[in-house]
Order: structure tokens, then sequence, then C-alpha cells
């Protein structure tokens, strides 16, 4: 079926960019049950719309015991750029880079940071103003920790963060997630 495309753009209240740096979601995909994906542009059961191209309704579910971790971010360090990579009439995908900051080098930052270190990974992040919850990984190709660094400058003013962006490759930008959000149980 063809989508019928009539007017796309155009404001419908307050735009804004930013991230809720208290709404941040780490899971490890080995503990998911099932994972949803937005749908397809042809074929059985593709989408009808454009936003179901990049849509997530049904909720991701976790096996007995576990669930998405929680971050806490620095105010104003959470970001997410899109960029589409490889050969535009071959084989062209989107690159998501989800960044994020946390304040100070407790043991659980920098034990986090170790814990997720080459593992395939689902990260949910809630944009400030929309509410959108979008997704870095899938099934199919796994989010990754690409990037974790942390610093502490020399002076007692100085700055003291971890900063870890996580990646995935898509043939979509980073889905917006419209499911449940399971918490890891205590």
């Amino acid at each position: 079926m063809a989508i019928k495309v009539e007017n796309i753009g155009g404001a419908t209240g307050e735009v804004s960019g930013a991230f809720s740096h208290t709404e941040v979601y780490v899971g490890f995909l080995e503990n998911f049950a099932s994972l949803s994906e937005p749908k397809e542009r042809s074929g059985d059961g593709a989408a009808n719309t454009l936003e179901e191209l990049v849509e997530i309704t049904a909720d991701h579910t976790f096996e007995a015991d576990f669930g998405f971790t929680k971050l806490k971010a620095i105010a104003d360090t959470v970001g997410l750029e899109t960029t589409q990579i490889g050969s535009p009439t071959m084989s062209a995908v989107n690159e998501n880079k989800l960044t994020i900051q946390m304040l100070g080098s407790k043991a659980e930052i920098l034990g986090f940071k170790r814990w997720c270190k080459g593992r395939d990974l689902i990260v949910l992040a809630t944009e400030f103003e929309s509410g959108n919850i979008r997704q870095i990984g899938s099934a199919k190709y796994a989010g990754r920790l690409l990037e974790a660094s942390s610093k502490i400058e020399p002076t007692v003013e100085g700055e003291n963060t971890t900063t870890l962006v996580f990646s995935d490759k898509q043939k979509y930008d980073a889905p917006i997630y419209k499911g449940i959000i399971t918490l890891q149980p205590a």
C-alpha cells in the first residue's frame, strides 16, 4: 500500500531540543524476551503512514527479574545525532549516536561503564518538550557503548564527569518507542 503524503512540517506547539536528563534507560539485549520494531516500507504488514515507519507501538518485554537500568545524567548534556552513512544509491543507513554525561566518578558509574563495554544494548532517552522516547539499538542491530570517557580536572572547581556515547546503525532514525518502560526490579 502506498503512503499518501499531503503536508509535512509546521510546528504544532513549542519545539525545542534537549532530552530529559533524568529519563535515560539502558537494557541488555540478552535480557529481553521480545523487542518490536517500526514497520517496513514495503511487503506484508508495511507501514500505512509516515509515523509507522519510525514508531514502535508494542511493549518491549524482559525475561523474569530483568528490566531497564535508569541513569541520571547532567542537565543539558543528553543529545542525539543521526547521520545517513553509506552510499545513497546502494545501502544507505542511519547511524544514531546518543551522548550522555554523568556527574562524578563514583564506583557505581565507573562499574556501569565497564559493565556495558562490548555488550549488546537497547537505550531509551526521553525528549524534553515532546516526551518522545527515542531508542538506540534493535534486535537486528544492537546498540553499543561506542565511547566512554571519564575526566577529572586538576583544579578543585574543575570538571569531574563521565561521558557515555551509545550508537547503532539502522534503516531509520532512532525510532520513537511508545511502549511501557519496565525498570530493573530491586
